[in-house]
């Protein structure tokens, strides 16, 4: 049997998890990309957060469902 390679394992650990992430937390993955941006409301009160679009939270989740089937791609082609 061959050694598994590490580069393609890592790949795919880090490609599943990423897209776990980013399924879960949509929110807290656009805010974090949003950091530092110029908000497009400059009303409401000190300290409130502008609420994020659904388009944007799907989108996110479609990223995530996008890497989760990439790594799992290349975790079975090791196996295989």
């Amino acid at each position: 049997m061959a050694p598994v390679p590490l580069r393609e394992t890592l790949a795919a650990v880090l490609g599943v998890a990423l897209g776990l992430v980013l399924i879960a937390y949509p929110e807290a993955v656009v805010r974090v990309h949003t950091v530092g941006r110029v908000p497009g409301n400059r009303r409401g009160e000190y300290g409130d957060d502008a609420t994020i679009p659904d388009t944007w939270r799907w989108a996110v989740r479609v990223a995530g469902v996008a890497c989760v089937a990439v790594g799992l791609f290349v975790g079975i082609r090791l196996v295989v």
